[in-house]
C-alpha cells in the first residue's frame, strides 16, 4: 500500500466509510477537500467493503463511522492498522461517553469528531486540525525512515523532545492545573483530546499528573498511595480517567462540607444524579450547606459556568444520550432530564442544538440497536 509522502505533488487521498449513504454523499460534498489538500478517492459502506477497497487502491486517511453493520468502524481500524500501519483514521460517531472516546484514541486514530456537533462546528477549523495532525504523524514517519533508512515496519526508538512543542505543553500544564476539568465533563474530554495530541515524554505526563495528585489530596483532603504505571500518554489519560472517578467516589462519601471546592463537587455530582427532579440554586445550596449567593459565587469560579447554564447544559447533553441510544418518546425523555413540558424542553434543546428534538432522533439515533 502506498502512502502519502510529505513534499509529494499528490494530494492526500480520502476514504469515507459510513453505512448511511446520504452521510457519505453529504460528507463528500461539503467538506472543503481540495483547500486542504485532500481529495475524496472513494467511499464504503462498512468495514468489509472499506478493506476490499484499500486492497486495490491508494488511501491515506480515512473517515470512519464506528456504528456499522458486517464490520464496524473499531474492527475496520484494528484490521487496517494490521496491513497498512501508516493509514490513519479519523472517527465520525455521536457517542460522547469518554471511555468509548478513549477506546478509539487507545487504536491511534488521528481525531474525533461529533456528528452531533459537526454542523455547529467549523469546517476548515476541522480539516485545519486534522491537516496539522496528519503531516506531523507523516513527518514523523519520514525522519523515521531518513534515520534507519529501513522502510519496513520496525519502529526505532527516537528521542520524543525531537517532537516536544513545549509551548504547547505548558497551555496544556495550565488547563490540568486549574482542575476545571473536574468538575466539566466537556472540558476534561476536550483536556484529555489536547494531551494526546501533543507528541510528549512519557516522563512529563507522569510527572505533571503526580503533582496534580498531590494538589487535589490537599485540595480535597484526601489520601492515598499512588500506584502509577504509565507507559505511554494513552495509558496516562486511562489512569487519570480512573483517577477522577476515584475523586467522585470520596467526594460524595465525604462530609466535609466546611472546604469549598468539595461542596462544589458534591453539589456538580448531585446535579448529575438528580436531573430528572426540580433542582434549583436554593435546593443545591442547602445539600452543601452553603447560603445561596456564596454558593452561585463559588459554582461559576470552580465550574467556569452559571449553575443555570450547568444544569441547562447537562439535561440536553443527557437528552442527546438519550434520543441517541434508547427507544424512549420524546416526552419520556423530557420527563427524565428535568422538563416537565415537551414544548418547552423541545424550544429549549433547539436553541442548544440547532435541532428540534425529533430531528436529533432522526439524524443521530443508533441504527445498529
Amino acid at each position: 500500500m502506498f502512502t502519502f509522502k510529505i513534499g509529494d505533488n499528490d494530494m492526500i487521498r480520502v476514504l469515507i466509510v459510513d453505512d448511511d449513504k446520504l452521510a457519505r454523499k453529504g460528507l463528500i460534498s461539503i467538506m472543503p477537500w481540495a483547500s486542504h489538500n485532500m481529495k475524496v478517492v472513494g467511499e464504503a459502506a462498512n468495514g468489509a467493503k472499506a478493506l476490499e477497497f484499500l486492497r486495490e487502491n491508494a488511501v491515506d486517511l480515512m473517515f470512519v463511522d464506528i456504528s456499522m453493520p458486517v464490520l464496524s468502524g473499531i474492527e475496520l481500524i484494528k484490521e487496517s492498522h494490521k496491513l497498512y500501519p501508516n493509514l490513519q483514521s479519523v472517527v465520525l460517531t455521536f457517542h460522547e461517553d469518554f471511555e468509548y472516546v478513549q477506546t478509539t484514541f487507545r487504536l491511534g486514530i488521528l481525531d474525533y469528531i461529533s456528528k452531533a456537533q459537526l454542523e455547529m462546528e467549523d469546517y476548515d477549523e476541522i480539516f485545519d486540525r486534522i491537516e496539522k495532525k496528519l503531516t506531523t504523524e507523516l513527518r514523523k514517519e519520514e525522519v523515521l525512515k531518513q534515520d534507519t533508512k529501513y522502510e519496513g515496519n520496525y519502529r526505532p526508538a527516537i528521542n520524543p523532545e525531537n517532537f516536544f512543542n513545549r509551548e504547547k505543553w505548558n497551555k496544556v500544564e495550565q488547563k490540568w492545573f486549574s482542575l476545571s476539568w473536574l468538575f466539566s465533563d466537556a472540558d476534561f474530554q476536550k483536556l484529555c483530546a489536547e494531551t494526546a495530541e501533543i507528541y510528549i515524554p512519557v516522563k512529563y505526563i507522569e510527572e505533571l499528573f503526580m503533582r496534580i495528585a498531590l494538589n487535589i489530596e490537599n485540595t480535597f483532603h484526601i489520601k492515598e498511595d499512588l500506584t502509577m504505571n504509565i507507559e505511554s500518554i494513552h495509558s496516562a489519560i486511562e489512569w487519570i480517567k480512573h483517577y477522577r472517578g476515584f475523586i467522585y467516589s470520596q467526594v460524595s462519601k465525604s462530609q466535609k462540607l466546611s472546604e469549598t471546592p468539595i461542596c462544589i463537587l458534591k453539589a456538580v455530582l448531585f446535579i448529575r444524579n438528580n436531573l430528572s427532579t426540580p433542582i434549583s440554586t436554593e435546593v443545591v445550596a442547602e445539600y452543601v450547606n452553603m447560603s445561596r449567593s456564596y454558593f452561585c459565587q463559588s459554582f461559576k469560579k470552580y465550574v467556569g459556568l452559571t449553575f443555570n447554564c450547568f444544569l441547562r447544559q447537562e439535561r440536553i447533553r443527557t437528552a442527546e444520550q438519550l434520543l441517541c441510544q434508547s427507544k424512549q418518546s420524546i416526552g419520556e425523555i423530557a420527563v427524565n432530564v428535568g422538563y416537565y413540558d415537551v414544548k418547552y424542553f423541545s424550544q429549549i434543546f433547539h436553541s442548544e442544538t440547532g435541532l428540534l428534538p425529533s430531528e436529533f432522533r432522526l439524524k443521530f439515533h443508533n441504527r445498529d440497536k
